[in-house]
């Protein structure tokens, strides 16, 4: 019998919660035993250092004295803000250990590029859980299948509004810049950034492949008073010729679940309702909703059959996220930086309490890209106020894809 995996878990609080749930579900089967906990918060909340003991889980303040103590461990989970992803998996990978790292991998190309060089043995697994959703498999296979034809753009888009609370809830929080750390906030590069990566997995022509694009254009907006974005529309191609955009926001106040709209040459096929629904004219059809706990679940029990040997790749690894991570740096090199969107075109409601903000028509601009791909500039809005130019992704891109 396989030897349980040894986990330390970086980060115990909000995903990380969830994170530890699915060690401890592995846990129960034998595939896996959690064995420390790092995390400075776990003393400030009653009862939770009692709690650990009792279950045989030690606790540390500091990870690294977790990573210098626990010599057992075999992996450890990063579930922490995204300023401290790029050191501590470099930590993590000087100590010979697999990682599982919270999506975003690091803000920065350079960053990913110093991760990917160090990761010689590619023991990196990169927590873009979407892409293991049953929905997403599905239409991946049809792709791969030539069910669509070839295909010719890609259009994505969402309204996800966030209030007060989501940016109060840490330091890091709609900052572009901490501590000198880049963070680069925002619906493209953290709460939507399974969209972008789920369009370089659906773009690349092989079943575990993920494209990186040739060239992108975009542009970047802050409506709420913050240091990075909050609204965001980009559109590149990849060398195939194949055409994608994206429009994302943070400031509606009415919502609209994330949509995939696949266009080939054979037919079309569309990823609804946050990617529990699938819908095609080509016989490609699924329902089948999923939480967040079920995704996570499904990464982990990846991230140990590679581990113990039982697969042979992670389903996200760190150089399948550079067609990431290159297009949303690209974004704000072509943006020529953040937008503010003035008082004439905003308002603000009130939830629960908490504050958001709504930009006037910004929904119906969001729709639009989805229909047609044209950035908000494009369209015509008053407050698109950015000019973007395109930025070929070589320009900024030191290593070639792999």
């Amino acid at each position: 019998m396989t030897k349980p995996v040894r986990f330390g878990l970086i980060g115990a609080g909000g995903i990380g919660a969830y994170h530890r749930a699915a060690i401890e579900a592995q846990q129960a089967s034998g595939a896996a035993r959690l064995v420390a906990i790092a995390d400075p918060w776990v003393e400030r909340i009653p009862g939770k250092r009692e709690e650990l003991a009792s279950s045989g889980i030690a606790w540390h303040p500091d990870y690294h004295d977790m990573l210098r103590e626990e010599t057992g461990i075999d992996a450890v989970v990063i579930a922490t803000p995204i300023p401290l992803h790029y050191e501590m998996t470099m930590a993590c990978l000087e100590r010979g250990l697999a990682v599982h790292l919270e999506k975003p991998p690091v803000p920065m190309l350079p960053q990913l590029e110093a991760l990917i060089a160090a990761d010689v043995n590619e023991s990196v697994s990169v927590g873009f859980q979407m892409i293991g959703a049953r929905c997403t498999q599905l239409l991946k296979e049809g792709i791969c299948q030539g069910r669509l034809g070839t295909l010719r753009e890609i259009r994505a888009g969402g309204c996800w509004p966030r209030l007060d609370g989501y940016y109060d809830r840490a330091q890091w929080a709609g900052k572009r810049i901490l501590d000198g750390s880049p963070v680069f906030d925002g619906p493209a590069t953290n709460a939507f950034a399974h969209l972008i990566q789920n369009i370089m997995y659906f773009a690349a022509e092989g079943r575990n492949e993920f494209a990186i694009p040739a060239e992108v254009r975009g542009e970047l907006y802050r409506a709420r008073p913050i240091e990075s974005y909050d609204t965001a529309s980009l559109r590149g191609s990849f060398a195939s010729g194949l055409k994608f955009s994206v429009a994302v926001t943070h400031a509606t106040e009415a919502p609209m679940p994330f949509r995939i709209e696949l266009l080939g040459s054979s037919g079309w096929a569309r990823l609804l309702e946050d990617g529990a629904k699938l819908d095609s004219n080509v016989g490609l059809f699924c329902d089948f909703p999923e939480t967040t706990q079920q995704l996570l679940d499904i990464n982990h029990r990846n991230f140990i059959d590679v581990v113990t040997g039982r697969a042979e790749r992670f389903t996200t690894r760190l150089v399948d996220t550079r067609g990431y991570v290159a297009a949303t740096n690209a974004v704000l090199l072509s943006s020529g930086g953040i937008h503010t969107i003035g008082p004439n075109w905003t308002r603000q409601y009130l939830r629960d309490g908490q504050t958001g903000y709504d930009v006037q028509n910004l929904r119906d601009a969001v729709e639009a890209t989805f229909s047609n791909g044209r950035l908000f500039s494009e369209q015509g809005y008053p407050w698109a106020e950015a000019r973007p130019h395109s930025v070929p992704l070589s320009s900024i891109m030191a290593t070639p894809s792999g």
